[in-house]
């Protein structure tokens, strides 16, 4: 799927895409293997990033959207907003859908972000001696991923 993305968006994965090259570098550098990574434009313009963190026991593991949206608003604040995440998978081959954000990750996105805040997904390979990214990406509204959102209920 061919999409359209703003100069915002291009900027946002083209940084991505660097950054997934070099933390995986790293992390083979030290014996680990590649991963899930999220990366967020805040509404200050501000790029944070995040891997996932996985952990021995499944309620340990942190995504790597919310690594990267914890961030912002450690460094920002929790009235910042999330313009735009990107997330890039690792895929021994091409998948016809790239992994979207977990139901966690959708709320959290909702709660710090805006009914339009965009959702840009890909995929990734290892090759011999580096990292190819697949030009086939989704593109989606953070309210079309998560249409009925948890509101919390104020009572009178």
């Amino acid at each position: 799927m061919v999409i359209q993305l703003t100069k915002e968006e291009q900027k946002l994965v083209e940084h991505a895409k660097g950054a997934v090259v070099k933390y995986n570098k790293q992390r083979h550098e030290k014996g680990g293997i590649d991963t899930i990574y999220a990366f967020v434009l805040s509404d200050s313009g501000k790029i944070y990033d995040g891997a996932c963190l996985e952990s021995t026991i499944g309620s340990g593991s942190i995504c790597a959207e919310r690594l990267a949206i914890g961030s912002m608003v450690l460094e920002e604040t929790y009235k910042s907003k999330i313009k735009i995440v990107v997330t890039f998978d690792p895929v021994p081959a091409e998948k016809e859908y790239s992994s979207t954000p977990c139901g966690t990750c959708r709320h959290v996105i909702w709660e710090h972000g805006t009914p339009d805040t965009m959702i840009i997904c890909g995929q990734y390979i290892q090759r011999e001696n580096d990292w190819e990214f697949l030009p086939k990406m989704e593109k989606y509204t953070i309210k079309e991923l998560y249409p009925k959102a948890y509101e919390q209920v104020k009572w009178d």
